[in-house]
C-alpha cells in the first residue's frame, strides 16, 4: 500500500500556530510507516510517462552512477520492487537504479560511505530544481548542497551525523519547498528565468513547488538511498487554502533566509506576493499578526 499526497496538503512550510520560525535550513525529519514510503497519485502514469520521454530524449541528464556502486543500486531497485509488490527484473546492477526509477513517481539519489563520508554514487533525477546531476555526481554530502547559504555552519554537522546513524529499520520524511515562475519540473541552472526588472507582479506566472523527500537506510550495501517526489502546482491555489497562505507568508516575512533560497527565482516580486497571501491569509492572517 502507498501513500497518497497532494500538493496543497503536503506543505513543509507549515508552522503551528504559535509557533516561531527558526530561521535558516532545517533537517526538519519526521518517522514515517514503511507502507508510506513512496507515494502513489492520479498523476502516476503521466510522471512516468515524463520520465521515461526524459531518459530517452537526454538519458546523461537524467541518470549518472560511479562505478561500484552496483551492488547498492540493485538492493534499492529490490527494495522498491518488494514494497510494490512486483518481481525485480533482471538487469545489470550498473544501471539497477534507473531501471527502478521508472517504476515510482520520485527520483532516487544513492549515497555511500566513502572515505569516512558520504557521497551520491548513484542517481536518477527527472525533476532537478535549477542544478544538474552531472555537476553533483561523485561529491560529498555536504558540497552536494554548498550552494546553500549557511547549511554547513547551522546543520551540517547534525546531517552527517544523521546518515551516520540513520538505522535500516527506520524510514525518515521531510519537506522543501520553492516558489518558480515555471511549473516545469525539470529545471536546469540555465533555466532560470527571474522576472525583468520593473515587470508587474504577475501571479499567474509563480508556481509553488513542494518536495517530499524521505531517507532510509539499505542494510546489505549500508548506503542511503534518497527519495524525491516533487509537486508543482499554480500559486493561485493558495486563495482557497488561508491557513496555508498564512505559513507561507510567515516563512517569507519572518526568515531572510528563506526569503532569499526560496524565491530566488522571483526575489523581485517579494513584496507583492507577502501582500497576496497576507490577502489570502485574512482573516486568519489577521489572528495572527500578518
Amino acid at each position: 500500500m502507498m501513500a497518497d499526497a497532494k500538493a496543497l496538503t503536503f506543505a513543509p512550510y507549515a508552522r503551528r500556530p504559535g509557533q516561531k520560525p527558526s530561521g535558516g535550513p532545517q533537517l526538519g525529519l519526521r518517522p514515517i510507516a514503511a507502507a508510506d514510503w513512496l507515494v502513489d497519485s492520479p498523476k502516476r502514469e503521466r510522471r512516468l510517462a515524463e520520465k521515461a520521454r526524459l531518459m530517452a530524449q537526454s538519458p546523461t541528464l537524467v541518470f549518472h552512477a560511479l562505478p561500484g556502486s552496483g551492488a547498492a543500486q540493485a538492493e534499492a531497485l529490490a527494495m522498491i520492487c518488494a514494497h510494490l509488490a512486483i518481481p525485480s527484473p533482471a538487469i545489470e546492477s550498473s544501471v539497477a537504479l534507473d531501471a527502478a526509477a521508472r517504476l515510482v513517481e520520485e527520483d532516487l539519489c544513492v549515497l555511500e560511505a566513502i572515505d569516512g563520508s558520504y557521497r551520491l554514487t548513484a542517481a536518477s533525477v527527472a525533476s532537478p530544481s535549477y542544478w544538474r546531476l552531472a555537476d553533483k555526481i561523485g561529491q560529498e554530502l555536504l558540497d552536494i548542497h554548498d550552494p546553500v547559504p549557511e547549511l554547513r555552519t547551522r546543520i551540517g554537522t547534525h546531517m552527517e551525523r544523521f546518515f551516520e546513524n540513520l538505522p535500516a529499520e527506520r524510514i525518515f520524511m521531510r519537506g522543501n519547498w520553492f516558489v518558480h515562475a515555471s511549473d516545469t519540473l525539470f529545471r536546469l541552472p540555465e533555466d532560470l528565468c527571474p522576472p525583468r526588472a520593473g515587470e508587474p507582479f504577475a501571479l499567474d506566472r509563480l508556481y509553488l513547488r513542494c518536495e517530499r523527500q524521505t531517507l532510509r537506510r539499505l542494510p546489505k550495501s549500508g548506503a542511503v538511498l534518497f527519495t524525491i517526489r516533487v509537486y508543482v502546482d499554480p500559486l493561485a491555489a493558495l486563495a482557497g487554502r488561508p491557513d496555508l497562505a498564512a505559513d507561507l507568508h510567515a516563512a517569507i516575512q519572518d526568515d531572510e533566509w528563506a526569503a532569499a533560497v526560496k524565491l530566488r527565482e522571483v526575489q523581485a516580486w517579494r513584496e507583492p506576493l507577502l501582500a497576496w497571501l497576507a490577502s489570502c491569509a485574512s482573516p486568519l492572517g489577521r489572528d495572527r499578526g500578518l
